[in-house]
């Protein structure tokens, strides 16, 4: 029963127009929650839980952060956003200051704020209320007609009178190229000109404290390591647990290694203060983590298709703050044509 993967299995008013969003991060979550209430709104997503990057693991008795670690406010409009979150529980400032390697070296204005209890419960709160389809991975989005039909690997098949494909555009591209969609040559152009860097990420479960300065957390200016974070000091795990992101070069070199190789060299450069359990370590392999070159615009609405719009972190701007605005940004497009 589909109903099973539903957020919130309550049944809404039956709308004129539909969406289906493909991408349950934060920028489409975004969007389908501004939409909610004027269009039939379905979120499919081929992960088992919701917000993409905004990712958070148990291992044992810990819990670590392995996405995304936190979030700034350089707007007033995801700063309203922010104070939404924070009204509801579930987000908090963590430390302000710019983070250097041995821990906040800078005062640069901005607070740097976490999840409650940890990243994913931002994504979890937007998701609230809205229909999204976990582990339902999207084969293809098909012209149909005057709307689009968007079809699973399971060959469910769902239509739709918009959609809004907020995956990384590689794979958002791959979508339409398998339903033999065809975009305007600048529109192609601009979203192939759009590039990512990848991400090894690494969790370790320790025997002891990590051995991080405050807040917990380092930026290191050379080496292997592009970012660390004890999550047992950062609030988020009740057992000593770091995350540690890999640089953009050391993860291409070692994108195919064996998982045994990337977390040896990783907690070889780390000096942690404590060793990692037997048992107590896995690899995230973030293809798409970070956005490096990115849209000049929050939203790219594609010429002669009707309502097909892509939006995400490589839009307008990246990171949690992008992500979310551009999926706002979609969501008034969106809302202005019908």
């Amino acid at each position: 029963d589909p109903r099973e993967d539903r957020v919130d299995a309550a049944q809404p008013p039956r709308l004129t127009q539909r969406l289906v969003v493909v991408g349950a991060g934060l920028a489409g979550l975004s969007a389908a929650r501004s939409l909610a209430g004027e269009f039939e709104v379905v979120v499919l997503d081929k992960g088992r839980g919701v917000g993409g990057r905004m990712a958070t693991r148990r291992i044992g008795a810990a819990t670590l952060d392995h996405g995304a670690q936190f979030f700034t406010t350089h707007t007033a409009e995801f700063a309203e956003v922010v104070a939404v979150w924070v009204a509801a529980g579930v987000a908090q400032p963590w430390f302000a200051g710019r983070l250097g390697p041995h821990g906040v070296d800078e005062a640069d204005g901005h607070v740097r704020f976490r999840g409650v209890v940890s990243m994913n419960a931002v994504a979890q709160h937007l998701a609230e209320g809205l229909d999204v389809r976990r582990s339902t991975a999207v084969q293809a989005v098909t012209r149909s007609g005057e709307g689009w039909l968007v079809t699973t690997v399971d060959g469910a098949e769902f239509a739709a009178d918009a959609v809004l494909l907020t995956a990384p555009v590689p794979q958002s591209l791959a979508l339409l190229a398998a339903g033999g969609v065809e975009l305007a040559d600048d529109d192609l152009r601009a979203l192939q000109a759009i590039e990512y860097e990848p991400c090894l990420a690494v969790m370790a479960v320790l025997d002891g404290p990590a051995g991080l300065p405050e807040p917990g957390a380092v930026d290191p200016d050379d080496g292997p390591i592009d970012w660390m974070a004890d999550n047992q000091r950062k609030g988020v795990s009740a057992a000593p647990a770091v995350t540690i992101h890999a640089t953009a070069a050391f993860s291409r070199e070692y994108w195919a290694a064996d998982d045994e190789s990337v977390v040896a060299a990783l907690l070889s450069a780390a000096q942690l203060g404590s060793a990692a359990q037997a048992g107590g370590t896995q690899v995230q392999r973030w293809r798409f983590a970070r956005p490096v070159t990115v849209h000049s615009e929050r939203c790219l609405v594609a010429q002669g298709h009707p309502s097909l719009v892509f939006a995400g972190d490589a839009f307008g701007g990246a990171k949690v703050e992008g992500a979310v605005l551009s999926g706002l940004a979609a969501g008034e497009w969106l809302a202005a044509q019908y």
